[in-house]
């Protein structure tokens, strides 16, 4: 689920833009086939920020999260970014929303 995760936040820097808002919308768009409502907007880059700050200060556990799973990540990518994306992702996959496909 995690390497899932960290997938889904490798493609969103890659294909989804240069903002993280931006790749936050392209990835909760991929999951959900819908643009997220401007509150799920502001909880997913509050969220981002968050993580992003907390990896930046602990580099070592972003590291840890993102070498989770069978492939390597991509290595061009900040690994504090990348975590962050991968942190927000698993919310995003988590939705009832993504898993029931209402």
């Amino acid at each position: 689920f995690v390497e899932a995760a960290r997938s889904l936040a490798e493609r969103a820097m890659a294909e989804g833009g240069s903002s993280p808002e931006a790749r936050l919308e392209f990835a909760f768009r991929c999951l959900t086939a819908r643009r997220p409502t401007t509150s799920e907007r502001t909880v997913l880059l509050q969220g981002w920020l968050a993580h992003r700050d907390r990896f930046k200060s602990d580099p070592k556990t972003a590291r840890l999260l993102i070498h989770t799973g069978a492939s390597a990540p991509n290595e061009s990518l900040d690994p504090s970014e990348l975590a962050a994306y991968t942190a927000v992702s698993s919310v995003i996959l988590n939705l009832d929303e993504t898993i029931t496909k209402e």
